[in-house]
């Protein structure tokens, strides 16, 4: 019998939290926001002429960045000019969606959570519902919108695949373990910088310290690439800094009660497996591969901060993950990612 993939019920990963607080990090150019569908650009040219770029040599509008704060033409210090003046349903749909994705299973509709977002990374958050998140995942025509979808059969390593029911049922305690956030290469069974098949870590450093482009992207690819070039062939670090520090400081001001770094990373990690993204490469074992090379290039990165920025060192963990989950969706990981070998 054929297993379709299916977007509901809505299925939430257990302890997953999230409200946003306007630390404003997901309206800066760290990232472009979009792509916007061509709804949004109606909508938006009603609003502004300025408000919509097009970055050169790619047809998909993005949300236009100020030159001088880095941020979008609708941001302020009080928010959004669109949702507090027009109402939250009518800003673009990558604004409504974030830090939402949604991935269709047997099972149902899986909610994950980007990581690039000091209000999902920082603070006494409330649990995520299926219900809150709901509206959030909805397109243009109020349908539930999956960005990656997974069939009957999960590879769990090379030589093992299972029935999506029992593959969840071994992944939960996998991703429990990972909550915990202790000892998390030991959870992950893996090591990382595996030699790759067809490019080298010192050819990946290279192409990550020379990444330019329209956003603050390029700052985290620095960072990133750094942490490699460290780790790998003991390069001392490029100049680095930090254009995100203001959203990051704004969150410390509130994080009242921090808790553990390894909290966070292990947070992290547990909404990438649950997210089942990395099903597109290959197998949970290979992903765990990738997720602990990952995990190392992130504690480097958060152990740079802690020396550079005298802070609590959760905030550091939260500022290095959103590095390594901006970088982790760029087009030179995902070519680092398919060179990991099935273990």
């Amino acid at each position: 019998m054929t297993v379709f993939a299916r977007r509901e019920p809505l299925l939430v990963r257990p302890g997953a939290r999230f409200d946003c607080v306007g630390d404003g990090l997901c309206c800066s150019d760290i990232h472009a926001v979009g792509a916007l569908s061509d709804e949004d650009c109606e909508m938006l040219s009603l609003i502004s002429d300025d408000a919509i770029d097009r970055h050169e040599g790619e047809d998909a509008a993005v949300l236009m960045m100020r030159s001088d704060t880095g941020r979008c033409v609708f941001w302020s210090e009080q928010g959004c000019a669109i949702h507090s003046r027009l109402g939250p349903e009518m800003k673009p749909t990558p604004c409504i969606q974030f830090p939402y994705a949604l991935t269709a299973t047997p099972a149902g509709g899986r909610i994950s959570t980007q990581h690039r977002c000091t209000c999902r990374t920082l603070g006494p958050l409330p649990l995520v519902t299926a219900e809150d998140a709901r509206s959030n995942l909805l397109d243009s025509n109020g349908e539930l919108k999956p960005e990656h979808a997974v069939l009957d059969e999960v590879a769990w390593s090379g030589i093992e695949s299972l029935s999506f029911a029992d593959y969840a049922a071994r992944e939960a305690a996998l991703i429990s373990a990972l909550i915990e956030g202790k000892g998390l290469m030991t959870v992950l069974e893996a090591q990382p910088f595996p030699k790759l098949e067809g490019i080298t870590w010192s050819a990946v450093v290279d192409e990550l310290l020379e990444f330019r482009g329209p956003s603050r992207a390029g700052a985290a690819a620095r960072w990133f690439g750094s942490a490699i070039g460290f780790l790998v062939d003991r390069r001392e670090p490029t100049a680095l800094d930090r254009p995100w520090a203001d959203s990051f400081e704004q969150a410390g001001a509130r994080v009242v009660d921090p808790v553990s770094p390894n909290r966070v990373f292990g947070d992290w990690l547990a909404d990438d497996v649950w997210s089942m993204r990395w099903s597109r490469f290959g197998s949970l074992a290979r992903a765990r591969v990738e997720l602990a090379t990952r995990l190392a290039i992130a504690r480097r990165i958060a152990g740079w901060l802690d020396i550079s920025t005298p802070k609590q060192d959760n905030i550091s963990a939260a500022e290095a993950v959103m590095i390594v989950d901006v970088i982790g969706t760029t087009d030179i990981w995902e070519k680092a990612q398919e060179a990991i070998p099935e273990p």
